[in-house]
């Protein structure tokens, strides 16, 4: 995935003023998106370590195997870390657009989803795609923090599975109807990095549309001088060398055309 819409949003977002305190949120944003990258790169391996972990005899029967838990409860908790990562960090990113289109977007990302949904011909519906991803994060979370635990078992083709013990409401159940379902991991994965996606592409009509129209291009403003490979630099006296630079020039400094 493409990380350059989030990377502009993240890089503009950092001039905060009384007027754009909001802007603090996508540093949120940002840490838990890091984190969501972190865990697609941790949950291979931990599936890894699940259908490698050690079991032998019963001393007493030969007939049961005594199986080390470890590896497993760890890749449970690692999908379950991540169905409540990413269903936070869509939450801050809907937050983050509420404030920044001055209440045009939803405060709350179901309530984006629904909006989105009902008009699926507006901009911001064709910018964000498909959110089906949501619909079933969005349950394998309240399940998972509402209701039961999270439980791996191995499929008919010997994939792994994500099972859930559906204990809520029949009417509550749009993606998983079932009073007990299951996805593999590899779909749970592919719904994490489709997310992914469409919060990037978020970021980019956030920006695009809402974050660079507003920004007062020619006010100066006193910023920190940084060196080729972007950390700030100290003088003897331990004091940051600073310099005063328009917004425009910042931006363009960031890789953002601004024109002019």
């Amino acid at each position: 995935m493409s990380d350059t819409a989030f990377r502009k949003l993240s890089y503009a977002t950092r001039l905060v003023s009384e007027e754009t305190r909001h802007f603090e949120h996508v540093s949120e944003w940002a840490a838990k998106r890091q984190t969501l990258l972190v865990q697609l790169t941790d949950i291979p391996v931990l599936v890894r370590a699940h259908l490698e972990r050690s079991s032998h005899p019963y001393e007493r029967d030969p007939k049961i195997s005594i199986v080390d838990q470890v590896p497993t409860i760890r890749l449970a908790n690692a999908c379950e870390a991540t169905a409540n990562c990413l269903y936070s960090v869509a939450e801050i990113a809907a937050n983050f657009a509420n404030k920044t289109t001055k209440g045009l977007v939803p405060s709350s990302f179901n309530a984006l989803r629904k909006k989105c949904e009902k008009d699926p011909e507006s901009e911001i519906s064709s910018t964000l795609g498909d959110l089906q991803w949501f619909r079933k994060i969005r349950e394998l979370r309240t399940e998972w923090t509402h209701y039961s635990s999270i439980f791996i078992a191995s499929g008919d083709n010997k994939e792994l599975l994500l099972c859930v013990r559906s204990y809520r409401r029949a009417s509550d159940r749009l993606e998983f109807t079932t009073p007990n379902f299951s996805c593999t991991i590899d779909e749970f994965v592919g719904w994490v990095r489709s997310a992914l996606s469409t919060l990037d592409r978020f970021a980019g009509y956030l920006f695009d549309h809402h974050v660079l129209p507003n920004l007062p291009l020619d006010q100066t403003f006193t910023s920190a001088v940084y060196d080729e490979h972007g950390f700030p630099i100290i003088k003897e006296d331990m004091r940051f060398e600073v310099e005063t630079i328009t917004i425009a020039e910042y931006l363009r400094r960031g890789g953002i055309s601004v024109g002019g």
